[in-house]
């Protein structure tokens, strides 16, 4: 048998007293049990740690040389487990960890970094690796402990993870701020037959966010170009004359320009939210960034 496997927090409690009192009624009073118990424990640390570790006296015990020496682990060990139950309030000054944030280069550029100057004033010893947006590895990577925190819409996060939404956003309609079309106004159809650039941050394709929106009203657009960052936008439109729906928080852009529509309709928005795991639902760490980032 594994003899740690025998060994509990009450042994070492016991042990613990001894060691400062020397008298086995006295510990026994202590701690709430009879001397059969204390004598019971004692006999199965001796067993544990093959040394009779206490010598009985006429007022008492002593402690065996190994039982001197075991003294200042025993303390420590129960003075860390007390550590464990009685945490005190979180300080973000005293956190040494590092944290990695999966996003977007949007909500990188719009949630994240606009925060960094008070996080680091707040934990100047955290360190934080900002990292791709991931969908299809993230469940994996966020079990692992790989990622820590998710900055993305609701449709690329497990059902399952803890959330919290930053900020609702809406789209935009854009072109290259020296394109023709730059601050005029085109109907949904006119709309449709420019060509069009969309951003795929996660999965490599031709879609975007707007198709579905514009066949409800029985249109089709002509997607020519998919980028993965959005902030490569302004030259791939000042390159291509195409248009794009952007999130509003991108703007204004000095390369950039607004295509206003007919009635002023746009594409439904969407939240961006901060996401993690369930294991990491008690964390006092996660629990303050997150709250940092939804300032």
């Amino acid at each position: 048998m594994n003899q740690l496997s025998r060994l509990g927090i009450k042994q070492l409690r016991i042990m613990a007293a001894l060691l400062k009192d020397g008298n086995l009624s006295q510990v026994a009073d202590q701690m709430g049990l009879t001397q059969q118990a204390i004598s019971a424990n004692l006999a199965t640390l001796r067993d544990v740690f093959g040394d009779p570790l206490f010598v009985r006296t006429g007022r008492g015990v002593l402690p065996t040389a190994l039982a001197l020496e075991m003294g200042s682990e025993i303390n420590a060990i129960l003075a860390a487990l007390e550590r464990l139950v009685e945490r005190g309030p979180f300080d973000p000054m005293a956190v040494r960890a590092t944290v990695n944030i999966s996003a977007s280069d949007y909500a990188h550029a719009v949630a994240v970094a606009p925060l960094l100057r008070a996080i680091r004033e707040q934990a100047p010893h955290l360190k934080l690796i900002l990292s791709e947006a991931e969908v299809d590895s993230l469940p994996a990577r966020m079990g692992s402990g790989e990622i820590d925190l998710a900055v993305n819409i609701p449709a690329n996060v497990p059902a399952s993870f803890e959330r919290r939404v930053l900020f609702q956003e809406h789209y935009v309609c854009v072109a290259a701020a020296s394109s023709p079309l730059a601050g005029k106004r085109l109907s949904l159809k006119a709309l449709a037959q420019q060509q069009h650039v969309v951003v795929s941050p996660a999965r490599a394709n031709l879609v975007g966010s707007a198709d579905g929106w514009l066949q409800q009203l029985g249109l089709e657009r002509n997607i020519i170009l998919s980028v993965p960052h959005f902030l490569l936008m302004p030259q791939v439109l000042e390159a291509t004359g195409a248009v794009a729906f952007l999130p509003s928080r991108l703007l204004p852009h000095p390369g950039l320009a607004r295509v206003r529509l007919d009635g002023d309709v746009v594409p439904p928005g969407f939240e961006l939210i901060a996401a993690w795991h369930p294991r990491a639902a008690s964390s006092p760490l996660t629990s303050w960034l997150v709250g940092m980032l939804a300032r």
